[in-house]
């Protein structure tokens, strides 16, 4: 059997998250660019030879929304993740910025450090906004001594493409050589990671289109025992709506608070659905319609 392992792929919108699973996973690259709601989960089987010998690796790889705000689901998902890949991208230089600035920190204040490989993606573009070596040395600064745990020509730091498949298996295979040569799982610290995130889960901005639909995401999946049904279900009822999740408008999100309540009646009774949607809809409510220009 397998040993499985839950990554993250973490980094900005449309920086390439998506399309570097699928080369990752299923060998394929789609150019048209979707902006993944709540998250979605892929797995992935590797060899990988470890200190004791070869390992079957099975990773569990989940890729977030890309938005920077939501904190709570971000948290959330975090809590039991072994290892990330931070992906930027090579012509906007912000996505750069944002690992540093939101999502290594935010990572790290769940479960500590962990394994990072970093991905400066669409390297089959042109107009570079920072170089190899400007990525090496962000890699450098959060993944201390992980280089030497690989083995050559193995690094923690990458060009990649998902269009042309540039180095996206070698970025994959060297976090799965790091997972491997890690510490033995620690019951204790992943309880201390869950009670990490349920703090961080309940700090949503309810001033905020961002923080409202945080708050409404983290809520609604707190009724599922498997957080995948629940991403289901919040992709489908949230694109019914309309609704963009890099910038929501308040009348998206209360489509989306009465579709989700919808939803919610075929698991849940009438009493229940009544009280998650009012509560919702108080959240959604709380949001200023945008100044008419």
């Amino acid at each position: 059997m397998p040993v499985k392992k839950k990554v993250v792929l973490l980094g900005d919108s449309a920086v390439g998250k998506t399309s570097l699973i699928r080369r990752f996973v299923f060998d394929q690259f789609e150019d048209a660019y979707v902006a993944t709601i709540g998250g979605k989960v892929s797995r992935k089987d590797l060899r990988v030879a470890g200190p004791n010998g070869t390992v079957d690796l099975g990773l569990m790889v989940w890729d977030l929304i890309g938005r920077e705000g939501y904190v709570g689901f971000h948290a959330g998902t975090f809590a039991g993740t072994k290892g990330a890949l931070l992906v930027a991208d090579l012509t906007r230089r912000e996505t750069l910025d944002s690992l540093e600035r939101y999502w290594i920190p935010l990572l790290f204040k769940v479960v500590g450090p962990v394994p990072l490989v970093f991905a400066g993606n669409k390297a089959d573009l042109a107009g570079r906004a920072f170089s190899t070596e400007e990525l090496a040395a962000v890699a450098a600064r959060h993944a201390k001594g992980a280089t030497r745990m690989l083995p050559s020509p193995l690094d923690v730091s990458y060009e990649t493409s998902a269009k042309t498949a540039t180095n996206v298996e070698r970025a994959f295979e060297s976090l799965g050589h790091l997972l491997v040569a890690g510490s033995p799982p620690d019951p204790v610290k992943e309880v201390y990671e869950a009670v990490v995130a349920t703090g961080l889960r309940r700090s949503s901005d309810l001033r905020t289109p961002v923080g409202v639909l945080d708050a409404i995401i983290v809520d609604f999946c707190k009724g599922f025992d498997d957080p995948k049904v629940a991403m289901v279900i919040l992709r489908q009822e949230v694109a019914r709506a309309g609704l963009d999740i890099n910038d929501p408008s308040p009348e998206g999100i209360r489509r989306a608070v009465d579709y989700l309540a919808e939803a919610e009646t075929e698991f849940q009774d009438e009493r229940a659905v009544a009280e998650n949607h009012g509560r919702r809809r108080k959240w959604a409510e709380g949001l200023k319609a945008p100044a008419r220009r």
